[in-house]
């Protein structure tokens, strides 16, 4: 791969140069997956709240350390899946923010502005990264992360024909075998069952809720597990506790790469993103934005970090650095966003405090 290396520049290169003097002065290394927290003095290192797993191991590998060896900030990670929301507003109500990034997904993150729990980009940080990433992947509270898509994936070795569409994942009797789906994903299991439903893709939004809940019906006593972590997603596919599973396609394609035959599709897929954000409060703000600076203008780590994770980066110079066979994986390339369907963020926020209880009330039903 070719070597190409972005170096902060002007009012960044100051701003990282806290991270280096503050090391200098005797600031320790983070260990990775270690306690969330921190000294909470400004140019202590961070904390990065994260997915956990092969995740946060990738955020470490390609994010953190380069990072650190390039600023002298140390880290921390804080692993907390599907939790970000309620974490931080424990956090917060405690007085006790020991976040300093976070990477919910784009709705959570609105949620969490909205309830004034993160802080905007300074106007001069969001004007380099801007000028680094685009203005699309960019909001006044962050930078996307990961374009990533639901997918359908399938292992051969266990059911005796694969699903590729919502409707053939529904329908059990043709397409028999264990299935799983997953246990928080309120919003992408509506849009899968409307599919399934004959729903068409630019007819999801608004989500006919009703009509969506009636086809989750139908389906709910033969789906055999409800995964709440990606790791957990991988395992009951790896251990044949199921032969199908709607499903992160980064996961999906690692499982590939660990040598299971699987197959997946993007036909029906829901594509979201994730953003990096800094918490109100947060113990190392500075830090914080200039490591926001530093993922957004740094493409080549960001393309080693898509070779492992199989999800998108907000730089779009990273997809020169990878190779076909791998761009053609990833949920934003075009072959795939023609099947795919783009997440309304505004209505997913407007109707999460509404939609969201009634998710885990008929889950746990």
């Amino acid at each position: 791969m070719t070597r190409l290396i972005s170096r902060p520049a002007g009012a960044l290169a100051a701003t990282l140069a806290l991270g280096v003097f503050a090391a200098a002065c005797g600031g320790g290394s983070g260990a990775p997956g270690a306690a969330a927290g921190g000294d909470g003095a400004e140019g202590g290192g961070i904390t990065l709240a994260t997915w956990g797993g092969a995740y946060t191991k990738a955020d470490v590998a390609h994010f953190l350390k380069p990072f650190e060896r390039e600023t002298g900030t140390t880290f921390r990670t804080a692993d907390a899946p599907g939790e970000f929301v309620a974490k931080l507003e424990a956090q917060a109500k405690a007085g006790n923010v020991q976040w300093d990034v976070l990477n919910p997904d784009e709705a959570d993150a609105e949620v969490l502005a909205g309830n004034g729990l993160l802080q905007e980009l300074p106007a001069d940080v969001r004007a380099r990264i801007v000028k680094a990433v685009g203005a699309g992947n960019v909001s006044d509270y962050g930078v996307s992360v990961a374009d990533y898509a639901d997918v359908i994936v399938c292992n051969p070795a266990v059911v005796e024909r694969c699903p590729r569409t919502p409707a053939e994942f529904w329908d059990t009797k043709g397409f028999p075998g264990p299935r799983a789906m997953y246990g928080d994903g309120w919003v992408e299991n509506l849009l899968f069952a409307l599919e399934a439903d004959g729903v068409p893709p630019d007819q999801l939004f608004p989500v006919d809720v009703a009509r969506a809940y009636r086809k989750l019906d139908a389906i709910k006593s033969h789906v055999d597990v409800w995964w709440t972590s990606g790791d957990q997603s991988q395992q009951i596919l790896r251990d044949e506790e199921v032969g199908m599973a709607i499903m992160w396609d980064g996961r999906a394609y690692q499982l590939g790469q660990q040598g299971l035959d699987v197959e997946i599709s993007h036909t029906g897929a829901t594509v979201h993103r994730e953003m990096f954000v800094v918490p109100k409060d947060a113990p190392s703000p500075k830090q914080a934005f200039a490591f926001l600076e530093w993922y957004a203008t740094h493409p080549e780590e960001g393309a080693e970090w898509v070779q492992e994770m199989h999800y998108g980066v907000a730089n779009p110079k990273a997809l020169e650095h990878l190779p076909d066979d791998v761009a053609r994986t990833i949920a934003t390339h075009p072959d795939n966003l023609r099947q795919s369907v783009r997440l309304d963020v505004p209505w997913m926020t407007a109707n999460r405090a509404q939609l969201f209880p009634r998710w885990n009330s008929w889950l746990g039903k």
